[in-house]
């Protein structure tokens, strides 16, 4: 593999603190492993002293396979949660601790604080519980313990001090049952080093060489954390234009201020970007102007390897069903000669998808969903649909399975053992069953009601639109609430599940049978079924990153979308937008549409930060 200076500069330097400033397409990865391997085959490094951290387990196992092709074997490759988790394991032991992932436990124990111990609420289903999670998100993303003066925002749900009280009794619950959290494994891994100096001597004698990738994202304890480790053989790698991970602690300013956190760095800058046509770079350029880090000393501007290709182009459409066909369109021409796998279309939200999949489906435009899934088996959509086929069939055994506890109705699995034994012995489906339940089981009653009640209004009132059939359930059965509990979007908002039901009953609002659009929702499954590698890609912009196509479309540049409404960090989404421009080779056409959801929207402000690196178009 031919490098060029810089790269050359970063492989051959072995001892000594380095960082690595590297611009989107130039080649960071491969300067990482090759430096790995260099460090080995050529100066005798034993593999084992070297510690490669990343950030996700996908990270994790693509430098593994790249360094396993190099023939390099049994170096330390670890996520920084998988790291933490071995220091508080090598400090305690397996037995000390019990890693708490029961989501239902957690809500209990937070209804149990805030209603019976503290008295905020009468009703448990009323406790704000992702109010609550997300503030003590904070607290862990910062270091903070309950003791300390906490990070207060006007969107919390109660008063500081009572705030503070939940976040104290939530601790002692799980200190009782010896319960932590993933959030907690950085900060128990950095409190393991303070109260036991020999384990931290351990691993800084372990570890005799660090790298890391993808600095720009590190927390303050993920950073901490290495200082501990190694603070005289670390090499760090990333790009600051890409820090895309403020809401869960990520900040740039740990590798824009490496070369004044370590001491004795080397500053070597990959900017020479192998990855985007010259039109495409100087747009990512154009946009990185405005993107703070820019300003710093330790930035470089990117220039490009590769020429010339097709500027870049924007439209404004009506709406997101005109700006879907345009695309499909588009699609369909490119494919002459191209494949549909060289093609990506990208979003904010996965709820954007959805519009895409549905339009690309009646144009028989193969495609999948980049590390997600088809938006009629996202669980909050599964629910809708399971709802309506019930109503549509009582004899639909699988879609009671799905819903006959969903939102919670107290109908446990004795209580489903039991119908599905009478179904078989009376050979009746499991919701006509569901009714011969024993009179000694009528602690079931309620629940059954409930249900009764939901599916005989699904099939008897005169509704004006299956959209109209959604509406009524996400209200009668507070849905939202339900779906959104404890989940967070790839941006760590709790709205996504939120947003994915309100396209998904925009489409369904088109429909006025439902057996109409049962049909039409199973012709998108057969389609996605089909066995077929040529496919194009559809993404979201988070998920997007890392990856590359020829050709890629960025739809909804919608102040609201791109940048999101929910999102109180612009340049975290100006960020966004030029990780999604860097993900084009060649071709790269930009989209906004003037209403979405029938909501009227105008254009994002990034268009205008473009400038004259962006060719627009007349729809």
């Amino acid at each position: 593999m031919e490098f060029n200076t810089n790269q050359k500069e970063a492989i051959h330097t072995i001892d000594g603190n380095m960082v690595v400033i590297a611009a989107a397409g130039s080649g960071k990865t491969s300067v990482l492993t090759y430096r790995i391997l260099n460090m080995v085959k050529n100066h005798g490094i034993d593999p084992t002293t070297i510690l490669a951290v990343t950030f996700s387990k996908k990270a994790k196992e693509s430098i593994e396979h790249r360094l396993g092709k190099l023939g390099v074997v049994s170096v330390n490759v670890e996520t920084f949660h998988s790291l933490a988790l071995k220091i508080i394991t090598s400090t305690y032991g397996y037995g000390k601790y019990k890693v708490w992932t029961a989501s239902w436990e957690k809500e209990k124990a937070l209804k149990e604080i805030c209603c019976d111990l503290l008295g905020l609420c009468r009703n448990k289903d009323d406790v704000p519980y992702n109010g609550i999670l997300r503030f003590l998100g904070i607290q862990k993303t910062n270091m903070l313990r309950s003791t300390d003066d906490l990070i207060y925002s006007d969107d919390d749900p109660y008063p500081d001090d009572r705030m503070k009280k939940i976040y104290k009794m939530y601790e002692d619950y799980k200190k009782d049952k010896s319960y932590i959290e993933f959030d907690d494994f950085l900060n128990m891994a950095n409190q393991c080093f303070d109260k036991f100096p020999d384990i931290l001597k351990f691993y800084q004698n372990k570890y005799l060489y660090v790298l890391s990738d993808e600095f720009q994202d590190v927390s303050m304890a993920q950073s901490l954390l290495l200082k501990r480790i190694n603070n005289k053989n670390t090499m760090i790698v990333g790009d600051p234009l890409q820090a895309i991970y403020s809401f869960r602690g990520g900040r740039s300013e740990y590798i824009m201020q490496f070369d004044q956190d370590y001491s004795d760095v080397k500053i070597v800058h990959l900017n020479t970007n192998y990855r985007c046509s010259t039109d495409i770079v100087r747009m990512a350029n154009m946009l990185a102007q405005h993107i703070p880090d820019s300003k710093d000393k330790n930035y470089v501007e990117s220039i490009a390897s590769k020429g010339t290709n097709q500027f870049p182009e924007y439209r404004k459409f009506v709406s997101e069903y005109d700006e879907a066909s345009w695309i499909c369109k588009k699609i369909t021409e490119k494919k002459e000669n191209n494949e549909y796998r060289d093609m990506a279309v990208l979003a904010r939200t996965n709820a954007q998808l959805t519009i895409l999949q549905t339009v690309m489906s009646k144009n028989m435009i193969p495609y999948d969903v980049v590390n997600g899934v088809m938006f009629t088996e996202l669980p909050e959509i599964k629910l809708l649909i399971s709802y309506l086929k019930l109503a549509l069939h009582e004899g639909d055994n699988s879609a009671f399975s799905y819903v006959y506890n969903k939102p919670n109705r107290w109908l446990d699995q004795k209580f489903f053992a039991e119908v599905k034994e009478n179904a078989t012995r009376k050979n009746t489906s499991l919701y006509n069953a569901m009714f011969t339940i024993d009179r000694r089981n009528w602690r079931f009653k309620n629940g059954i009601d409930q249900l009764y009640e939901v599916i005989n209004t699904l099939q008897n009132r005169k509704f004006e639109s299956v959209g109209k059939m959604i509406e009524y359930l996400r209200f009668y059965l507070k849905i939202d609430d339900f779906v959104s509990k404890g989940k967070q979007a790839d941006d760590g908002g709790f709205s996504e599940q939120i947003e994915n039901m309100d396209a998904f009953q925009n489409i369904a609002e088109k429909y006025f049978d439902l057996n109409e659009f049962m049909l039409y929702l199973d012709d998108i499954n057969r389609q996605v079924a089909m066995e077929n590698n040529d496919k194009v890609h559809l993404s979201t912009i988070h998920r997007a990153k890392g990856l590359e196509y020829p050709i890629v479309f960025i739809v909804g540049l919608n102040d609201g979308l791109l940048p999101h409404a929910k999102s109180d960090n612009l340049d975290d989404e100006r960020r966004l937008l030029y990780v999604g421009i860097t993900r084009a080779e060649n071709e790269l056409y930009l989209s906004s549409t003037a209403s979405y959801n029938d909501n009227l929207m105008t254009p994002s402000p990034f268009i205008d930060e473009l400038g004259d690196s962006v060719k627009k178009m007349k729809c």
